[in-house]
């Protein structure tokens, strides 16, 4: 039987490769100077930007500051074309399962409630830190999801597609911290 991580790793790796090609993260991000090329494993976080037009369609991309909760995300999520199954743990704390119109396996996104948005911006960073390199997540107002691990290209390919850097401020772990990548959705 294989290990629930192989099994998370293989479900992200599905949802992945559905529609996906080797340039996918050049046309999604871009650089200071505008080439949106990187080396892949040597991209610097710290200068990396969402194109603009990767949410130029999402009318969430402006500033929330409303209460949510996770029926904001699943929402958004279905909007997007994706089918959505939510598991409640605890008042504050749910899960959303995404899958393509493909029917592969699900993704897991933990979605955690709190009570403002800089509580929201706090838990992710301490999840992404606590989970270590690969790990990522979105937080909108006063909702913090955190996705499963994975590559700098598989990050930057599921948030675009899904349009989670739209919805959220996308921040993904480095080796010590972790980086906003701006150009989608902006908290102030």
């Amino acid at each position: 039987m294989a290990s629930p991580l192989f099994a998370t790793v293989a479900a992200v790796a599905a949802l992945l490769l559905v529609g996906c090609s080797d340039t996918v993260p050049y046309s999604i991000l871009t650089t200071p100077g505008g080439g949106g090329r990187y080396a892949t494993g040597s991209l610097e976080l710290g200068e990396a930007r969402i194109k603009p037009e990767v949410c130029r369609d999402v009318a969430e991309n402006k500033p929330e500051s409303a209460f949510l909760d996770e029926n904001a995300l699943v929402g958004f999520l279905q909007r997007q074309g994706f089918h959505t199954k939510l598991v409640r743990a605890r008042s504050d704390l749910a899960y959303v399962d995404v899958t393509d119109a493909g029917g592969t396996e699900p993704v897991r996104l933990r979605v955690a409630i709190l009570p403002n948005a800089h509580a929201a911006g706090s838990d992710l960073h301490h999840a992404i830190l606590q989970h270590g390199p690969g790990s990522w997540g979105v937080h909108r107002s006063n909702l913090a999801v955190l996705a499963p691990i994975g590559s700098v290209d598989q990050i930057v390919e599921l948030a675009a597609r899904t349009k989670l850097a739209c919805w959220g401020v996308l921040t993904v772990a480095a080796r010590d911290d972790d980086f906003v990548v701006p150009g989608g959705y902006m908290e102030f």
